[in-house]
Parts: structure tokens; sequence; C-alpha cells
């Protein structure tokens, strides 16, 4: 595009509500997408690092902006101010990001990706005076309730009862402080059925920096923090009691997503919004380790998506 993007260029500190973190800030590299905001909600287990090829590409559309949530990507954790990191309350967080960030007039893009979205939907339900700020709403491997996910009854028992096992104070340093390391990671770790998907037919060389990223993605991110907002998923439901939201949404799917399926979140997300545009991203699972390139994030951009970017330039 116009000029050669740097990540670590746009990196900004941020402090909301006595929370410290981070966020990507940056202006657009098109003159004539200047005017043009998009804020970007991360998935569980992330990092302004995992997503810099989002940022990358996003800034060919417009300005780019993409904040830690608390407990993620090394911000502080919603615990250090009494709060439990559950999805109203991350929720709260943005709403208060977007004050800092947007003032009280500004308009945006919203972008949800995975768990983001389950909290940008909550923003929306709980904050209606933004509705007339949000131009589009974006969602990419999205979902907003937990029949959305894929899991078996017996994988939903084994997700729940670990996560709140793991999730203590005293087992939660445990784990960091003897298996969240790369001695266990890049081991034991890389066979785990999630893990497969990130590792599957990369070289040695390649192999080995994504085990570097994933130790130390999961020693940034908050083990009480994810394993809390695991169980937030598997409990979630955006639908049954709460707002419609008066927004049309452009929904992003994946084809072979290990997580969700698309069918059953499409419902929801019809029943959530004014009107759904579904597109299908060329990408065949939900995400690897990290988005490093803006190649790698331009194939969860389908062409029709893009060509709606440009149009609102």
């Amino acid at each position: 595009m116009k000029n050669a993007f740097n990540l670590n260029d746009c990196i900004e500190e941020i402090e909301i509500n006595g929370l410290k973190g981070r966020m990507v800030n940056a202006p657009s590299r098109n003159p004539k997408a200047k005017n043009v905001n998009y804020l970007f909600f991360h998935g569980h287990h992330s990092s302004l690092e995992r997503l810099r090829g989002v940022a990358e590409l996003m800034t060919e559309y417009g300005n780019f902006c993409l904040p830690d949530m608390p407990g993620f990507g090394g911000m502080d954790h919603l615990y250090k101010v009494d709060l439990k990191p559950s999805i109203d309350n991350l929720a709260d967080y943005m709403a208060a990001f977007i004050k800092l960030q947007y003032g009280s007039r500004k308009k945006f893009v919203l972008v949800g990706y995975s768990m983001g979205f389950l909290v940008l939907t909550r923003m929306l339900q709980k904050y209606p005076e933004l509705y007339a700020r949000t131009t589009d709403v974006i969602s990419i491997a999205g979902f907003v309730h937990k029949e959305n996910l894929k899991f078996s009854a017996r994988r939903r028992l084994f997700y729940g009862v670990s996560s709140a096992i793991l999730g203590t104070r005293v087992v939660s340093w445990v784990a960091r402080e003897l298996f969240l390391r790369k001695w266990f990671l890049g081991s034991f770790y890389t066979k785990t059925k999630n893990a497969k998907e990130k590792f599957e037919g990369l070289d040695g060389m390649t192999r080995k920096s994504v085990v570097d990223f994933e130790v130390e993605l999961w020693r940034i991110n908050h083990v009480p923090t994810w394993c809390y907002t695991t169980r937030e998923m598997l409990r979630a439901d955006l639908v049954t009691k709460a707002p419609h939201i008066p927004l049309n949404l452009i929904m992003v799917t994946i084809g072979g997503d290990r997580y969700f399926d698309n069918v059953s979140t499409e419902q929801c997300m019809r029943v959530l919004f004014d009107r759904v545009k579904v597109l299908e991203a060329s990408v065949e699972s939900h995400g690897g380790s990290t988005v490093a390139t803006a190649e790698d994030a331009r194939k969860f951009l389908p062409p029709a998506l893009i060509r709606h970017l440009k149009s609102l330039q």
C-alpha cells in the first residue's frame, strides 16, 4: 500500500479504570480511507502480536484499532479491581474503551472475531446509545449462544470441570510455573486436538517459531481469566432474553470451523440483528497460532467483504 507497516510503531500503552494494557492504534495507509475507523475485538487466547497481519491488512481500508482485553495479551486482569472476567464485564470495559478512544461522536465499524464477537454483541445490547455511531457490524467466526458450539456433552463437561479446577489461584500458578513452558508445550501440547490444526503441515523451522510463540502466548495470558471466559462461552446465551440489536450484520463463516456450527450460529444471528449477510472465508480452519502477514489475514475476508470495505472509503 502506501507505506510499509510496522506493528511496533503502532502499539500504545493504555490505562482504563485502573487496568494497564496496550492497543494497536494504526492510522490508515490509504488516504482515501482516513475517515473510516475499525475497532477490532480479539478472540480467546490472544495478543496484539498474534494479529499483526490483521492490523497490516485493515490499514488498507481505514484506521485500525485493536485493544487488549483485560487478562489477555499481557494486560492487567479484572480480578485486580475485584471483578470477574464475565462477558458482561468485558463488554463494559470495551464500552469504556470506546469512550476513551472515540469520544462521544466519532463513528466506527465494529469487527469481532470468535469470542470477541460475543463481547461485541453484549456491549451493543447493554449500550444502545452506540447504535447510531456504529456504521457496520462484522462477525468473523463469531457466535452468540452456547448451542452454536459443536462440542459434545462429554467435551463440554470436560472443559467446564477442568477450567474450574485450573482457574483456582493455586492450581493456575502451579500450571503456569511448571507446565506453561517450552518443555511441555513443545511436546505434549502440540499433540492435543486443539493444537494439531495449528501445527499441521509446518516444516521444522516454522514449527519451532510457532511453538515459541505459543509459549509466549500462554505465559502472557492470565490463566484464571482464560478459564473463566471458557466457562462463559460454554453457558453463553445472548439470544433468549437479551435485547434485539437494530443493526445489520455481515457474518463471515469458515466452512471447516471445528468450534462452531454455522447453521445454528446463523439462525441465532438472524434473531439478534435486523439483517444478516452470510459470506464464507476461503480458510479451512478457525485460526492458527498467529496471523503473521496481511496475506494470511486476507484469507479470512471474502471478496464480497473486501468490496464492501472499499465502498466505505
